[in-house]
């Protein structure tokens, strides 16, 4: 991802090196040229940077792909070890969870028509473990979440869902899955679902655990 900006950035130390020879030579306005120039590269790179290193810590977002596994483990009352694995790349995440109920919250960038012209594909970004203890429709338990990324350059996301230059090129959405029975033993793969999270359930967990919530 970083290739073109590299390249770029060899170019613009060639032309400013090029800039000061011709200057030497006592070419000026061809000296001034070569340095407009260099500075332009300089310029492009320093304002991509930012935007780039940002990118870098989203996934191409391909529908029905398995994106994490979850495994629990329990470890006093009411209280879990969650190892997040996220696939295919397998880097792994542990957390100390309290409360009966799970959820995985994770963020999509769509683009502009003219945007995925030059090539640009959707991506995601796994968010948030949320976790909360058991609650009803009419009063849901307030939930307790971890960060799996830390900020990092031009949160593009972000500036996707406000009024500003990226809205036009790109669309930030959330997609979270349904909530989850925590227990001991249990184990759950995520999938991309379109604008949603599904999960499959891939060992049960115990009888003690709760049931999904909405």
């Amino acid at each position: 991802m970083y290739a073109p900006l590299l390249v770029i950035a060899g170019f613009a130390v060639v032309t400013a090196l090029i800039a000061w020879s011709r200057w030497l030579a006592g070419r000026r306005w061809a000296a001034a040229g070569n340095l407009l120039l260099a500075l332009l590269a300089a310029g492009l790179v320093a304002g991509s940077w930012p935007v780039l290193r940002h990118l870098s810590a989203y996934e191409p977002a391909v529908p029905g792909q398995a994106v994490a596994e979850l495994f629990f483990e329990r470890v006093g009352a009411g209280r879990f070890r969650a190892t997040l694995t996220r696939l295919p790349a397998g880097r792994m995440q542990v957390f100390e969870l309290g409360g009966s109920q799970w959820r995985l919250e994770a963020r999509a960038l769509g683009w502009s028509p003219r945007a995925a012209a030059l090539g640009l594909r959707p991506r995601y970004r796994l968010e948030r473990l949320d976790a909360r203890p058991s609650g009803t429709a009419d009063e849901p338990a307030e939930a307790i979440g971890f960060a799996l990324e830390e900020p990092r350059g031009t949160d593009v996301w972000m500036l996707a869902r406000s009024m500003s230059f990226w809205s036009r090129i790109a669309r930030g959405t959330t997609l979270e899955s349904p909530w989850q029975p925590m227990g001991n033993g249990a184990r759950f793969e995520v999938r991309l679902d379109g604008t949603a999270l599904a999960v499959r359930t891939r060992s049960a967990p115990d009888a003690e655990s709760g049931t999904p919530g909405r």
